[in-house]
């Protein structure tokens, strides 16, 4: 019997909070490392540190981006890690990205040579309170320093 109106307060709540709702902020990404190395698939780590900008808290269930380096396509980038965000607070989304080898090999001079590269990343993150849950759009581009041939002075 008094299931009913809690049910109801909550849900009123939860589409009030959505209307206002902000997309978290990116902020940067760190740990970047090669998990396996392999002839047809790489693994990458990496974490993503993102920025709550609302005044509730939720839950992240899944995180999909596609990644390109370059615009080459580098690969699928997964999470599946359930992560609890804090009001107002950072919180970090892990990713691995299965990345095709044969698109790394035949763009490979280009990204070593070059001082710099434009790294873009789009999908969706998977987000929601009280088990309802909402698709956030991912989007991402920045340009990073990878060069590995410095000139010198």
């Amino acid at each position: 019997m008094y299931r009913l109106p809690s049910l109801l307060f909550l849900i009123c709540i939860f589409s009030l909070s959505c209307n206002s709702f902000k997309i978290p902020e990116y902020k940067e990404f760190q740990n970047l490392r090669l998990e396996s190395i392999g002839l047809n698939e790489t693994t990458v780590y990496m974490e993503l540190v993102y920025n709550n900008p609302n005044r509730i808290g939720f839950r992240v269930s899944h995180t999909e981006c596609d990644v390109y380096v370059d615009d080459v396509y580098l690969g699928r980038a997964l999470s599946d890690t359930l992560i609890k965000v804090a009001r107002k607070s950072d919180f970090i989304i892990p990713l691995r990205i299965k990345t095709d080898m044969k698109n790394v090999f035949k763009n490979a001079w280009s990204a070593l040579s070059a001082r710099e590269v434009t790294v873009r990343a789009s999908g969706v993150i998977t987000a929601g309170v009280g088990g309802l849950y909402k698709t956030i759009p991912l989007a991402y581009e920045g340009k990073h320093e990878v060069g590995l041939f410095e000139p010198r002075p």
